[in-house]
């Protein structure tokens, strides 16, 4: 594994001048790109492989279900407005709730790295979710050329963005679409709130996009895109409650004493305009994939 280091250059533009940013981060001069500054190599595997799910960074996923189904639900009527069939790629599927919404109306395949979110996708949804390298998948290993690619909140996690990115336009046929969902660092939460931003968190966070440089970095692939816009999300209250007790300010006690009074079902959805959607077409013009030592 690469280790993403003050010294890497930029994977936005190639700048090999990064200076520190928000005392965990570092900046690209040349395009203004955020992403970690680590100092050993990121076993990608080793943090999605375990309780990433169940504890680690979500409450519990599976028993959010309802929520992130209505999430996905107003994204799809949003994909089905630009592309109405077609083959439908997903990267990190979790446990296969969009492509299970996604099928009435797509030929899906998915690739997600935690097993048992792979093994709840395909036994208990029956949908085609793998735990196989993505970037060694040909054209021929997702039944045929891709018209759209969906990463929800995924691409900041991706050590190598730029290889994924690269490869998915390999796959894609000239006029694929490519829906990506992030969070925007240029956003005035995120400036307001600075290092204490939510979205701050490496190794698990890796990159932080604002509305210029996704796009610089899709146009490297051959991606022109067509919407930039702020989306809200829907949420449990037990999430939050979580993630502000148990991740944030480190106190399981006050969230095991507040969760009671808090049922499963109470949830809400906000835009506090920190989350980016990219929509972007495949042109069929790029750069090739930089080498992983690049």
């Amino acid at each position: 594994m690469q280790s993403l280091t003050r010294e890497s250059a930029c994977l936005v533009c190639g700048c090999s001048h990064m200076t520190p940013h928000l005392e965990i981060l570092q900046r690209c001069s040349g395009c203004g790109f955020v992403t970690a500054r680590l100092d050993a190599p990121v076993d990608v595997r080793q943090i999605y492989e375990g309780r990433y799910f169940t504890g680690e960074e979500y409450l519990d996923y599976l028993a959010d279900e309802p929520f992130f189904r209505k999430n996905f639900r107003k994204r799809l009527r949003e994909l089905l407005r630009r592309c109405s069939g077609g083959r439908l790629l997903e990267i990190g599927a979790a446990y296969g709730f969009f492509l299970d919404m996604a099928r009435e109306h797509f030929d899906v395949v998915g690739y997600e790295i935690n097993p048992e979110a792979v093994r709840h996708a395909r036994e208990v949804l029956g949908v085609d979710v793998r735990t196989d390298d993505f970037l060694t998948a040909g054209v021929e290993d997702l039944g045929g050329p891709v018209d759209m690619t969906v990463m929800w909140d995924v691409i900041e996690h991706l050590e190598r963005p730029d290889l994924f990115l690269a490869h998915i336009a390999e796959v894609s046929r000239p006029g694929a679409l490519i829906y990506i969902t992030t969070g925007d660092i240029g956003s005035a939460l995120a400036r307001r709130r600075g290092r204490r931003w939510r979205m701050i968190h490496p190794p698990s966070h890796l990159h932080y996009f604002d509305r210029r440089t996704l796009p610089q970095l899709l146009a490297r692939y051959g991606f022109g895109t067509l919407e930039v816009r702020s989306v809200g999300v829907a949420r449990s209250f037990r999430q939050v409650l979580y993630s502000i007790l148990v991740l944030g300010l480190q106190r399981p006690r006050a969230y095991e004493a507040l969760k009671k009074f808090v049922p499963p079902a109470w949830g809400f959805t906000l835009n506090t305009f920190d989350i980016m959607q990219v929509v972007a077409r495949y042109e069929g013009t790029g750069s090739p994939p930089r080498s992983p030592g690049a």
